[in-house]
């Protein structure tokens, strides 16, 4: 066989009626054998639990804090090892060692090569290279989904199956966006009339810092107008002066005579007189200005309809002006992008289409190899099982093309058997026992051992109901089998018993501890001529 991955050895401790017990497994077939009840199940459930499988605390063994369950695998196999490197967990030398720890309080730790991983990657690990048959597989084979992974495995489709299937997930995101944005299409209407109403209000007034403070002097202006007159005509009043007093015009006025008459005193203050004369003429015409002046009713409710807007957009956004600013952009920004969205359905459908098409093309080729397999396949296995004393016996794989593209492509398939030569072919599941699907398993695992990259089989309850030659022929189809891979098979049957390359003997031994009767299994191995020395007792004892 092929060893470049198999178990080595297996260490379990406090685990159920086991203490501490150590188990080295060959390569190749491996049988556990022992009487009902002795604990040969418990050796497969400490390997489930190395594959990832739910923990019971109910399996810690009594008086102890936690159980222990250790395997050491070799490992030359590429693909597992560049797996392992790639996921985080490096294999240095030629061993890959699983442990996991279940305490009495039901927490559990898992451990890869000594490094912390979870139990879902575990199980990930596991299916990828490690097969466990039993009663549940059998259950499995009534299924009709699995009945057409087992057609991909042997039509060599799984790559393409996983290509389709990620191509499907994706197309299905596709579906799921372009829903919400059909949903989402009333809500964004109501929130675009929202953006464009709150729009065309900040744009109405158009604002600025500087425009506001120019409309709040205006507004005091104009609000204050009667109070600045009664101001101006005072300043007018000594300006121009009245009838008891000339004034500052008027006193000016004496003084620049004066200053002219005598120009040997004044020369130098001509021209400052001057200049002081201009300057209280042009304050004399703005205060007449200012007399003069009256308040349009219309532009002052201007001004304050514009600050009115303004403080309407403060309450409503914010204190500042900025913030009313940045408003406008935010919101012609979400603007944008909610008109973007009819782009995007578009571009959404074109995405759906172009995913559908490719998918239509992978399911097209996935299903045409199926057909193209099928009929080997179901040949094979027919030659299989009748070599497994299912005499007379038929399987067909039915392959039929579906009108829509489901999970699994374009195709249904499922097993149809003859079981009673001229009876008519019907569904498996309705006519198979569960010593017939066990067998219908095992020539399915012959067949597809070398065409998939399983490289060990656990198989339990595989001989169930069954005995004499055909005991014989399973035995020697699980040895077929473990030329492929490493077999580790859970029997009572001496006639299988009698095929593997090392026996894993389980034997319950009840002895006092501490002034109490205490169960535990013990393990013992037997190799070589022994073998068939254990297979002879088994026969004698059956």
């Amino acid at each position: 066989m092929d060893a470049s991955f198999y178990l080595k050895n297996l260490i379990i401790q406090n685990f159920a009626t086991f203490k501490n017990q150590s188990i080295t497994f060959k390569p190749g077939f491996n049988a556990i054998i022992g009487e009902t009840g002795s604990g040969k199940s418990l050796v497969l459930d400490a390997l489930q639990l190395i594959l990832g499988s739910r923990a019971d605390k109910k399996i810690v063994r009594r008086e102890t804090d936690f159980s222990l369950i250790e395997a050491t695998f070799f490992c030359e196999d590429k693909k597992v090892l560049s797996y392992l490197e790639a996921e985080g967990f490096p294999v240095e030398g030629h061993e890959i060692i699983i442990k996991r720890l279940i305490y009495k309080n039901g927490t559990t730790k898992t451990y890869i090569n000594h490094l912390n991983c979870t139990v879902t990657f575990l199980a990930s690990f596991a299916r990828r290279y490690i097969d466990l048959v039993g009663q549940f597989e059998n259950q499995k084979l009534l299924s009709e989904s699995y009945q057409l992974q087992l057609l991909d495995h042997y039509a060599r489709q799984q790559e393409a199956v996983s290509k389709f299937q990620a191509e499907l997930k994706t197309y299905k995101q596709y579906k799921r966006e372009q829903e919400e944005l059909i949903k989402s299409h009333s809500l964004r209407e109501q929130r675009l009339d929202y953006l464009n109403f709150q729009l065309q209000e900040i744009e109405q007034l158009n604002p600025s810092s500087q425009d506001e403070e120019d409309l709040l002097k205006k507004k005091n202006i104009m609000l204050n107008l009667e109070r600045t007159q009664k101001l101006c005509f005072q300043a007018k009043a000594c300006l121009d002066g009245d009838e008891n007093n000339s004034g500052i015009m008027g006193q000016l006025k004496f003084l620049t005579h004066l200053v002219n008459k005598n120009p040997d005193l004044f020369q130098e203050q001509v021209g400052l007189l001057a200049e002081v004369d201009d300057r209280l003429n042009i304050l004399q015409t703005e205060i007449k200005n200012k007399l003069n002046m009256e308040v349009d009713p219309q532009e002052l409710e201007v001004v304050l309809d514009r600050l009115d807007l303004y403080q309407k957009l403060k309450r409503k956004f914010g204190g500042t002006v900025e913030t009313i600013l940045q408003i406008q952009v935010d919101f012609l920004k979400e603007k944008n992008q909610l008109e973007s969205q009819d782009v995007s359905l578009n571009e959404l459908e074109e995405k759906i289409s172009s995913s559908y098409h490719l998918l239509l093309k992978q399911a097209e080729t996935i299903h045409a190899a199926r057909v193209k397999s099928a009929k080997d396949l179901a040949s094979e296995l027919t030659k299989k099982v009748r070599h497994l004393k299912m005499n007379g016996a038929t399987l067909k794989l039915e392959v039929e093309k579906l009108d829509e593209i489901t999970e699994h492509g374009i195709t249904r398939s499922y097993f149809i058997a003859e079981t009673n030569p001229g009876e008519g072919y019907f569904k498996i599941k309705d006519i198979a026992s569960g010593g017939e699907l066990s067998r219908i398993l095992l020539s399915l695992r012959q067949i597809l051992s070398s065409h998939d990259s399983i490289s060990i089989f656990l198989f339990d309850e595989i001989d169930t109901g069954i005995g004499g030659e055909t005991g014989t022929a399973i035995g020697r189809a699980l040895a077929e089998v473990a030329l492929h891979g490493q077999v580790i098979a859970i029997t009572h049957l001496p006639q299988i018993a009698q095929f593997a390359e090392l026996l894993v003997l389980i034997n319950k031994d009840i002895h006092n501890e501490d002034k109490n009767a205490r169960t535990e299994s013990v393990v013992r191995e037997i190799f070589g001529k022994m073998i068939q020395k254990e297979v002879k007792a088994m026969a004698q004892l059956g």
